[in-house]
């Protein structure tokens, strides 16, 4: 069970990145420039943001609060620092196929790939995407972001959750330079050193580590024959509860998310894992409580809130009966409240009215079914 009271709340990891930090616009350049601090005054800066983004969700009431990855550009680049990547001489990136982007209606493209990139784009590139390359063995270089949990703890009313990026993920933001035979093996050298990561963010005591991985979704006819196993290398040996987020990319770049019928099919193979909990997309997509079944036996966080730019805060009744719907599927005590993907390009006041929202649904469903 999530070990706390019923419906815990929780944010997908990310909460509103201040522009007066960080220039949105940019989010997609090289890795740590999209700063609007000086240089001098960026650790102080990136401390009182993450500040705002605990004290916005002390305040909504959520069980597991996060930093907001406001230290973070990207929560894929943000990994880079691995031994054996080079991001300086990146290589050229050609894998764009993917399995979903017929289901997703794209606003803007993005440049990272994934979903963001349309398959019938592809061919007609005229400039390189270039990737950091691999060119050496994939090894842990030190803790990366355990020295982030003391800071959240200190100020996070209540429980503490952090999330790192997943193997299959990472590895398909990479250029292999001949390092690793094939995918499998550059993905599982990844999760072997990502699980001592995990190992020692467990150690630091915070309370959930959540695992991205949307290319076990994108790519999940390339990956379905080693994620599990990936999946279960990070996470061999960690002492907390452990959950793994698929998702459909973010609504900052998708107009509209078709439920993909290989959505359930990447939840499900996620669910033959060794981890606790699955976190779900369900509001924006329209996913129905029978699509519930393919997170089997785990923990589920259920994405209650739409985070379209241009939608509506939601109701808490509308919340609530989304809920007790799918409590049709899945038994009470497995279920979270939480955000489809990606709040931090939203404006401050209207995100935080998002998760007010939803946190005062989770409690009214604990004095309802408590």
């Amino acid at each position: 069970m999530w070990k706390t009271d019923l419906f815990p709340t929780q944010l997908v990891g990310s909460y509103v990145k201040p522009r007066w930090l960080a220039d949105h616009n940019k989010v997609y350049q090289k890795e740590g420039t999209w700063w609007n601090v000086e240089q001098d005054l960026l650790p102080e800066a990136i401390d009182d943001a993450v500040r705002l983004a605990v004290y916005d969700q002390n305040m909504a009431g959520m069980t597991f609060a996060t930093d907001g990855e406001v230290r973070r550009q990207t929560f894929s680049g943000h990994f880079y620092d691995l031994k054996g990547i080079d991001q300086e001489n990146p290589e050229e990136f050609t894998n764009f196929h993917n399995d979903i982007t017929e289901y997703l209606k794209m606003k803007q493209k993005a440049t990272n790939v994934g979903a963001d990139l349309k398959k019938e784009e592809a061919p007609k590139q005229t400039h390189k995407v270039l990737f950091p390359a691999v060119r050496e063995k994939i090894q842990w270089p030190g803790p990366m972001v355990v020295s982030d949990i003391p800071f959240l703890k200190r100020y996070a009313a209540n429980r503490s959750k952090i999330t790192v990026i997943g193997p299959v993920t990472l590895s398909y933001r990479l250029v292999d330079a001949g390092v690793y035979p094939d995918q499998a093996a550059l993905c599982f050298a990844i999760a072997d050193a990502l699980n001592q990561e995990l190992k020692a963010l467990a150690a630091a005591g915070v309370d959930l580590i959540q695992i991205d991985e949307p290319e076990v979704h994108f790519r999940y006819s390339q990956c379905q024959d080693f994620a599990v196993e990936a999946i279960n290398r990070m996470v061999r040996g960690v002492d907390c509860l452990t959950s793994v987020h698929v998702c459909y990319g973010y609504s900052k770049n998708i107009a509209l998310k078709e439920p993909s019928p290989i959505y359930p099919k990447a939840v499900s193979l996620v669910a033959e894992s060794d981890i606790d909990a699955i976190h779900t997309e369900y509001a924006q997509p329209g996913h129905t409580p029978d699509f519930l079944q393919s997170v089997g036996n785990k923990l589920v966080a259920i994405g209650v809130l739409n985070l379209d730019p241009q939608g509506q805060v939601e109701e808490v009744e509308s919340i609530r009966k989304m809920i007790i719907d799918a409590m049709e599927v899945i038994p009470k005590e497995r279920i979270s409240l939480a955000p489809d993907c990606g709040m931090w390009f939203l404006e401050r006041d209207f995100a935080f009215r998002k998760i007010q929202s939803m946190c005062l649904a989770a409690s009214s469903l604990r004095n309802q079914f408590g």
